[in-house]
């Protein structure tokens, strides 16, 4: 899975945990975000509404008792996160982030996704006077 270089900046933050095989998963796993990414100077919405379908997907088809969740906040306000599930089938891409995959595992596979920072978009553009 493409992780974020790695990085000696330390506003990049990541966080591992495991979830519950239970409906309050996806929930639960929006909780952290805020601990990897700064919600003052980033919207959270793709990025939370990706991590809800891939975590709800785990719950809905893993045969695990339990969800592996990785969440990295980049320095640029971008957030990636992956999690892992036991099912075969291949996934269905997430229309709202800007990369996203799979890798398989000898238990199953790592879905992945990742979502730009809008604002870097804009910042990208700009010229310094």
């Amino acid at each position: 899975m493409p992780l974020p270089a790695a990085t000696a900046d330390p506003s990049v933050r990541a966080l591992r945990m495991r979830l519950p095989m239970s409906p309050q998963a996806p929930r639960l796993a929006r909780e952290p975000v805020c601990a990897v990414v700064d919600p003052d100077r980033y919207a959270l919405g793709d990025g939370e509404t990706c991590l809800s379908e891939v975590v709800a997907a785990a719950v809905r088809h893993s045969a695990a008792p339990d969800i592996p969740l990785m969440l990295i906040g980049e320095a640029d306000g971008s957030f990636f996160a992956a999690v892992e599930d036991t099912a075969r089938a291949v996934p269905m891409a997430t229309g709202t982030a800007d990369g996203w995959g799979f890798d398989r595992t000898r238990s199953g596979k790592w879905v992945w996704f990742h979502v730009r920072h809008p604002r870097s978009d804009a910042a990208e553009g700009q010229v310094a006077a």
